[in-house]
Order: C-alpha cells, then structure tokens, then sequence
C-alpha cells in the first residue's frame, strides 16, 4: 500500500468550491454566488454558500434559467463581496489546503480573479498549483493516462484542453458513471455541486495514483 496517496491520507486538507455566475465572459462576467466546503481525509467539516453582491450584475437569461437565480432573493441575501472575499481566501491562499473543482481551470479560477478586481486587488493565480480539477482528472482517467507528477499542473491543464467525441467529463456524467446518488434537479446550485464534486473526486483517488 502507497500510502503517500491521497485516498489514504485521513489528514490532508481540501477546499471545494465552486461558483455561480452572470454569464461565461472569462473576463468580465461576475460571480454573483460561491459555495466553499472545507474537508479533511474525506469528511467535510465545514460549508459555506454566499450571494455575493454587484450593484450592476446583470445574470443573463440563459444563466438564470440554468442556475436558478432569483433577482428579488439575491437583493435580499446578497453581502458585501470584500467581506466574503476576506473568509474565503483565508483558505484559498492557505498553503495546507489542496483545491478541489470542476473544471476550475477553465473557468472558476478566471471567475475568482475577475472577483479580485473588482473589489481593488490586482491578479493573484498562486493558489492554482494546488488545484486538483475533477474534469481534467476524469479525462486522463478515460483514456488510461499516467500522471505527470513533475509537471502537474500543467499535465491538468493539457487535459482541461482535450476534446474528444464521446469523451464526457461533465459532472452529471461522472455522478453517473460512479452510481452516485444525487438529485439532477440540484445541480448547478454551487453548494449542492461542491457536495457531489468532493463524492467524485473521493471515487477518481481510486481510479487513479495521486
């Protein structure tokens, strides 16, 4: 047994999260929602799911209607996006945390830095070496790729990239293909998809040597 894997490690550290946004410009579309789940081994110990507020967020119809955003609970949930962003990178930049998600790499991670922007910070992607992307790993999974350990962020990013007819990655996909129970009703809410994301990511640590 390799127990320097992570499907054996009881202590290792993982931040999910994920985010809901006003459309998928990766250069000025906002996040109006992120769901953060913090976990240990493969226990989550702790949830976080907040509406983060723009005066001028503008959530395009395609997008409400996939996320099912309602204008009128948003302006009534919403908090200020400096004070969410203050309790969120406390793990985001916390070395000790690996980082889980799907399809962050080609997405949320460009959604978190319009976010930083937007609140005055300049652009900060050091976080992103720790990140472990589902979509990427489930593709690697599909086609029997050994992990490129020296390079493996970047081995990451090569799949994120891939495309292949009938390859699927999605998340619904994977939920399926790993008979987990969920409700596809739900998904594309950021809390319930981190939920279900860590599940997959629990399954994938056997199908694969990380």
């Amino acid at each position: 047994m390799n127990e320097s894997l992570l499907r054996f490690n009881k202590k290792q550290k993982y931040l999910i999260f994920d985010t809901e946004t006003e459309g998928l410009n990766l250069i000025k579309s906002k996040p109006w929602q992120i769901a953060w789940a913090v976990a240990e081994g493969g226990l989550i110990i702790e949830k976080f799911d907040k509406l983060i507020f723009w005066e001028d967020l503008d959530v395009s119809p395609d997008a409400a209607r996939i996320t099912g955003f309602d204008k009128r609970f948003y302006e009534r949930n919403s908090e200020d996006p400096v004070d969410i962003w203050n309790l969120f990178s406390k793990y985001l930049y916390d070395d000790s945390y690996k980082i889980v998600g799907h399809n962050l790499l080609g997405f949320d991670v460009y959604m978190v830095n319009i976010w930083r922007k937007l609140i005055g910070l300049g652009s900060d992607y050091s976080y992103v070496d720790r990140i472990i992307d589902t979509n990427a790993v489930a593709k690697a999974i599909a086609k029997e790729a050994p992990v490129d350990y020296d390079n493996f962020i970047y081995w990451q990013y090569g799949w994120s990239n891939y495309r292949e007819r009938g390859l699927k990655s999605s998340q619904a996909s994977l939920l399926k293909k790993y008979s987990i129970d969920h409700d596809p009703n739900k998904l594309h809410c950021a809390l319930y998809d981190i939920e279900m994301n860590f599940k997959v990511f629990r399954k994938q640590l056997f199908d694969i040597e990380l």
